[in-house]
């Protein structure tokens, strides 16, 4: 999509960037000439920390979600070779 985005830890700091006391949300449409280049910057910051937060978790499991997984995949094999006998 190409939309950058960053996630900011408060209210107050997005209500500075645009003169109010707090603000939920702010978009960006026109940016000042002189300040492209920090905009251009912090966008390249922006991206690669989505890059990085995509990836958390990495699908690692407790013990006890893998014994349930393991004894599932087990009834399920079961159920398969009892009607691959009929």
């Amino acid at each position: 999509m190409g939309v950058a985005y960053a996630i900011v830890s408060g209210k107050g700091r997005l209500g500075a960037l645009v003169h109010q006391k707090t603000a939920t949300c702010v978009c960006l449409t026109g940016v000042n000439p002189e300040d492209e280049a920090a905009l251009n910057s912090l966008q390249e910051s922006f991206t690669t920390k989505y890059a990085e937060n995509k990836k958390w978790g990495g699908g690692i499991m407790g013990l006890k979600t893998q014994r349930k997984l393991s004894i599932r995949a087990a009834a399920i094999a079961a159920e398969k070779a009892k009607r691959a006998s009929l």
